[in-house]
């Protein structure tokens, strides 16, 4: 007869396995020699640091609350400044640094472990790559070349006399139909296997790739191009895509869009129904300089959630009649804007009635290198 507890209802009932929370991974080049990857922690009950900004104040600037230093450095990795794109993140809890270099292997580091492996390289050597998780796999697409790497093998125990299993290598796949520089946005699929990527050009386009296909293959969805910058993400109660606006003019929106259909009989010929934000969420105050931004997607749960990550200037010098005679002093900050969206009853998109502001002042370290201050590198995991 089994114990009580196993009955329903009856005896105590068994813990359930607490759930690991999940950080914000910012990646920047702050020394000589390399990378840091520093951990934040957006889900803190209480901090000086955090900016509550209400529907009110929307068009007030939270660069008034106070500013902190960046948390220390949770690891450090040698590698050229080649641009923190070449970093990406994998198989839950990884990050992967794809750097061009002499080494056979590359650098894999578990934020859960705090361990550190090594993966395979791509078998070609990344330019400008574009890493693009779907399901338990990372898929590569650069100039003339798109490849496919398997998740790392199980761990085995060092002590039970098996051998060490090893990772596959990269495989490649059909190349794209398209330059490497024109690809202007892409996104994942909500069915989780199909990648979408739009191109510029004179009429621009959309091509598909379905992962799980028999013969994968790249089909063209349609002349005409996702509305965002970067990379978008499913926003599963929008049913819609969510990105930052693609259009200079809009800098400071965000986009939803429509997700296409992957059946071939419709053709996906017509650019799917797409929004622009009501609200700006960033480059509203005249006196900062906007320079790069990311969106983050901090999963699902009741409601989705997001960050920006914005990397901006500020003139540091006193205000005053002599303020235009003095030398530039411009401080570089990290600003870190959480928020959920929805459709109002009108149907426009909206950000929920408050949102998070964390602002970090940038060393100058990192301030001297232009490129994580125009495309700042984040994962949540």
């Amino acid at each position: 007869r089994p114990p009580a507890s196993t009955w329903s209802g009856g005896g105590r009932a068994a813990k359930r396995p607490r759930q690991r929370r999940k950080h914000l991974y910012l990646v920047t080049e702050d020394w000589e020699q390399g990378y840091s990857i520093r951990k934040v922690d957006l889900e803190e009950d209480y901090d000086a640091n955090i900016h509550t900004l209400d529907k009110e104040q929307a068009g007030n600037s939270p660069r008034k609350h106070s500013d902190r230093r960046l948390p220390p450095a949770v690891f450090r990795l040698e590698a050229p400044h080649q641009g923190a794109d070449h970093f990406t993140a994998a198989f839950g809890t990884k990050i992967m640094a794809l750097h061009h270099t002499p080494r056979r292997y590359v650098p894999v580091f578990d934020v859960r472990t705090r361990c550190l492996s090594f993966g395979p390289r791509m078998r070609r050597d990344p330019s400008t790559p574009i890493y693009v998780p779907v399901a338990d796999r990372l898929y590569g697409l650069d100039f003339d070349t798109f490849e496919m790497l398997d998740p790392p093998p199980p761990l085995v125990d060092p002590n039970c006399g098996m051998d060490v299993p090893k990772w596959r290598s990269w495989r490649r796949l059909p190349p794209p139909p398209f330059k490497r520089e024109r690809v202007t946005s892409h996104a994942v699929h909500p069915d989780g296997r199909t990648i979408f990527v739009s191109i510029d050009g004179k009429t621009g386009a959309t091509f598909s790739f379905d992962t799980m296909a028999s013969s994968p293959r790249w089909t063209r969805s349609g002349s005409w191009k996702l509305p965002f910058k970067g990379p978008a993400h499913y926003d599963c109660d929008l049913d819609a895509w969510v990105g930052l606006a693609r259009d200079p003019d809009m800098l400071g929106r965000l986009c939803s869009c429509d997700v296409p259909s992957t059946d071939d009989d419709d053709g996906c010929r017509q650019l799917p129904a797409w929004k622009l934000s009501k609200e700006k969420l960033f480059c509203q105050d005249p006196d900062e300089k906007h320079i790069g931004a990311a969106l983050v997607c901090l999963g699902t749960g009741c409601r989705s959630k997001f960050c920006v990550v914005q990397c901006l200037s500020l003139d540091d010098r006193e205000e005053g009649m002599y303020k235009e005679y003095l030398p530039e002093r411009e401080r570089y900050l990290l600003r870190l804007t959480t928020f959920s969206l929805a459709y109002d009853k009108n149907g426009d998109l909206r950000t929920a009635a408050r949102r998070r502001v964390r602002s970090f002042e940038l060393p100058k370290s990192v301030a001297e290198n232009s490129a994580f201050l125009v495309d700042p590198v984040a994962f949540w995991m």
